[in-house]
């Protein structure tokens, strides 16, 4: 007997909950409409739940603002299937990720949760806001033709790293309207994640940052002619810096602020030298090690070659581009300390060391730092002085260690605050000769 086609009831999903979010009298956006420009930007920058270039589009989003006045992008997923709420990994996660650390477009294409956690990721890659409420919606009909729905509502922000937390269980979107909004937001701020979930959440994350690395060393190598192995390794530290930004001094440097100008003095190199070195200012380091970063990175920053426009597009900026894409993510959510570390372990394996005296370049792995650091007993009130420093990541692993004791035992915000700040100011010191 031939298997019924069942057929998918998402037009009737997307009309029930759209009725639902009018008569809450709320600023939602459908699929093609606008919402902002810079998440409209955002949404068409990201890769797309098929694997392509761009061209994100949620079913419905809006944006509300609490009492704090923080704003909350809220994208909205529908399908038309029974159980097509939400794929979960063993661990209760959105499994939006592949055995191998790739994007799971089946997942993220198949299931509402999932792909508006993956719409979610574009705003924190690409946007300022930190804090975006992803909603999935399906449904059937059952036996007597009556339609059945099911939500999933996931916080996803830099405080989870992008993974994303369930928030509660509901059977209508109420919770967004004017008058519940602000309880809502209570019960988000009042998530948390254990330490045991922050460390496997950070493993994944290196894991993800390593395939993400690899695959950008790849795409350089292959189709970028005329990069050398330091070129490449200077370009992503060029690309790092300038995109990092300083809240309230430096704004981080947009791909659109690279014309592929050929004007002396304004080429995509001469903006990203600048922008490098008005970051380092701000970060108030010695002249000599300021000016050796800048004259490092200039040399290759600023070479006729890669400045020169091929139809209107210098390479440095289609370089700039694939860095941002690929690497942006990591620190945009709060990795930026272990990030670093991760960054020059996988970036040395791309030099090619042939003289004797490179090849004892060896950098401590994460997690045997994170064990001497417990096995020194390392606590918020230790210094720590290491006088072979490489890539940090021994002071990088005591600062965690620090930073978590500090947060255990100290339950005044300002206090803490101050603390955190001492700790990464007057604790740690490191010495490294190599440059």
């Amino acid at each position: 007997m031939a298997k019924k086609n069942i057929q998918s009831v998402e037009p009737n999903i997307a009309d029930l909950a759209n009725g639902w979010l009018k008569s809450y009298k709320l600023d939602y956006k459908l699929e093609q409409e606008s919402l902002n420009e810079e998440i409209d930007k955002a949404l068409e920058d990201y890769f797309s739940k098929n694997g392509g270039a761009g061209g994100n589009r949620p079913d419905a989003k809006l944006l509300l603002q609490d009492k704090l006045l923080n704003w909350y992008p809220i994208l909205i997923e529908y399908k038309g299937y029974k159980d097509r709420l939400e794929k979960l990994d063993a661990q209760g996660q959105v499994e939006n990720k592949t055995a191998k650390n790739e994007p799971n477009f089946k997942h993220i294409n198949s299931y509402a949760v999932n792909g508006a956690v993956h719409y979610a990721n574009a705003i924190l890659h690409h946007t300022s806001y930190t804090d975006i409420i992803a909603i999935g919606m399906t449904g059937y009909k059952d036996e007597f033709g009556a339609l059945q729905h099911q939500i999933g509502v996931y916080y996803v922000s830099k405080s989870n790293f992008g993974i994303g937390q369930k928030v509660g269980e509901y059977s209508d979107f109420s919770f967004l309207a004017p008058a519940n909004f602000e309880k809502f937001i209570e019960k988000v701020n009042a998530l948390s994640l254990t330490q045991e979930e922050i460390d496997r959440i950070k493993e994944q994350r290196e894991k993800e940052i390593t395939t993400s690395l690899t695959k950008l060393n790849n795409e350089i190598y292959q189709h970028e002619k005329g990069l050398g192995e330091n070129d490449r390794v200077y370009l992503v530290a060029a690309s790092i810096i300038a995109t990092l930004g300083i809240p309230n001094k430096v704004s981080p440097l947009e791909k659109s602020d690279l014309k592929s100008s050929t004007e002396q003095g304004n080429t995509d190199g001469d903006i990203i030298v600048r922008k490098i070195r008005a970051f380092l200012n701000e970060k108030h380091l010695p002249d000599e090690k300021k000016q050796l970063i800048i004259r490092t990175l200039e040399n290759t920053l600023t070479t006729d070659n890669i400045n020169r426009p091929e139809k209107g597009e210098s390479q440095l900026k289609r370089v700039f581009v694939k860095i941002v894409d690929t690497l942006g993510i990591y620190y945009k959510i709060g990795l930026t300390t272990d990030f670093t570390g991760k960054l020059f372990n996988e970036m040395y394996s791309w030099l090619g060391f042939t003289q004797d005296k490179l090849n004892d370049v060896v950098l401590t792995p994460s997690y045997v730092a994170t064990l001497l650091v417990r096995l020194a007993r390392v606590t918020k009130d230790s210094y720590v002085w290491d006088f072979a420093t490489g890539s940090a990541g021994l002071l990088v692993a005591a600062m965690n260690e620090m930073l978590v004791d500090a947060k255990n035992s100290i339950h005044s915000p300002e206090e803490l605050a101050a603390k955190e700040a001492g700790i990464k100011a007057n604790q740690l010191l490191g010495l490294e000769l190599l440059p």
